[in-house]
């Protein structure tokens, strides 16, 4: 039971990096506890989905800010590692840097789930892990048909 409550984190994880990503992208983040489809899966009562979406809306801009800060971080560091005149010192400096921000924004992203998590029901969270196990395997199978081409 363990290592599936470490799936499911590992895979929300990854799932609120993507809606990170895409809202810096300026798309549409999936929210998946509003989809009618998951809604139905879960059982989600507008209750819940409510309490999921406030979660999310008070997150975000914290997530964003932190990608975004990441993002800044890690450019400064590959200008550092481009420059062969800077001291070891300061590329270590910034590494440090660089994984502080990453650590924020993951544990931003871990406490957002773990709250998300106490909203739903145990046979709850087993739907959603295998829907997730699902998507990603879906997703997955389609980058590798659109990688042969």
């Amino acid at each position: 039971m363990r290592w599936r409550n470490v799936t499911l984190v590992s895979l929300v994880v990854v799932a609120a990096t993507a809606v990170v990503a895409a809202g810096e992208q300026g798309r549409r983040p999936h929210r998946w506890w509003q989809s009618t489809d998951v809604k139905a899966l879960l059982e989600l009562t507008d209750e819940q989905s409510a309490s999921l979406d406030k979660i999310y809306r008070k997150a975000l801009p914290k997530l964003r800010e932190s990608m975004r800060r990441l993002n800044a971080e890690e450019r400064t560091l590959s200008q550092l590692v481009g420059d062969m005149d800077v001291e070891e010192i300061d590329v270590t400096r910034q590494i440090d840097r660089v994984e502080a921000t990453r650590s924020e924004l993951s544990k931003t992203r871990i406490l957002m789930v773990f709250r998300m998590h106490r909203v739903l029901t145990q046979p709850q969270r087993d739907d959603l892990d295998g829907w997730m196990e699902r998507t990603t395997d879906e997703r997955g199978a389609a980058g590798t048909r659109t990688r042969r081409r």
